[in-house]
């Protein structure tokens, strides 16, 4: 069976909530394209599969859709609550983009259930959803802060025991992408600083994460390219030798293969 992605946003939509359709359904599996979905739940019942793990729906649940992810539901119940869509954008130079989209393990688990936080968390989504509809000036940042609130409480619900044991290599890894990113792009470099082949390196970013080292190297490139195109007034040579582009040429052709476009086009369509 071939698993649908779906993109419920517009191209320019960074953010959206919305009500939770007052529905008993069963859903295919499916994925969202370059999306975050934060689902939680005050009334419903049934299950919520996400990726391998299966969560009972219950009140007060709250369910994390990472991109890439794929899920479903099994409702048995009408379910009331909200879906927040937040694009990787949005959080672009946010302490809670490296958190959610940057760190591996997982920083937090796909399903929660809040039972002493519950209204505190509810309050959180009403205040966003007020936000999202008044649109007042600076309403983005004050939702952004609202979300930090929230994975700061989620935070204080995380397991301890999580069952995936954190590797050292690919910790190590990351570090090193982290700091040398702008200045080296070659896998067989980062292998060599680890004392591994590129090979071992590949293998360990593909076991763990489902993806290449050059992958995770062109993801952190991409994330920032972002960022200066939508933050910064530096021209596209200015950015491209930032990043370690020998030419201005090359890095319109990373940025449109990781991307779909120009990074001028990203400028225009975003701003």
């Amino acid at each position: 069976m071939q698993i649908e992605i779906k993109n419920k946003l517009n191209d320019k939509e960074l953010f959206r909530i919305k009500r939770m359709k007052e529905v008993i359904k069963a859903t295919n599996p499916h994925g969202h394209k370059e999306y975050l979905e934060i689902i939680y739940l005050t009334q419903g019942e049934g299950v919520h599969q996400i990726d391998h793990h299966r969560f009972p729906v219950s009140v007060n649940s709250l369910y994390l859709v990472l991109p890439g992810q794929i899920h479903n539901w099994a409702l048995t119940a009408i379910p009331k609550g909200f879906v927040l869509m937040v694009q990787k954008d949005f959080l672009l130079g946010h302490p809670l983009y490296d958190v959610l989209f940057q760190t591996f393990p997982l920083a937090f688990d796909s399903g929660y259930s809040l039972e002493t936080t519950g209204r505190t968390v509810q309050g959180i989504f009403e205040s966003i959803e007020n936000e999202y509809n008044a649109r007042q000036s600076n309403y983005e940042a004050v939702i952004q802060t609202y979300l930090l609130l929230l994975f700061n409480l989620l935070k204080r619900e995380a397991h301890s025991d999580r069952s995936q044991p954190e590797p050292p290599l690919l910790r190590s890894f990351f570090e090193l992408v982290a700091t040398h990113y702008k200045t080296t792009h070659e896998v067989a470099w980062y292998a060599s600083e680890l004392n591994v082949t590129a090979k071992t390196l590949n293998a360990n970013c593909r076991k763990y994460l489902d993806k290449t080292a050059g992958a995770v190297i062109n993801e952190k490139l991409t994330a920032e390219s972002k960022r200066l195109l939508l933050y910064s007034q530096a021209n596209m040579g200015e950015i491209a030798y930032e990043l370690g582009f020998t030419d201005p040429s090359h890095f319109n052709k990373f940025f449109k293969r990781q991307t779909g476009v120009l990074p001028s086009i990203y400028r225009k369509g975003i701003s």
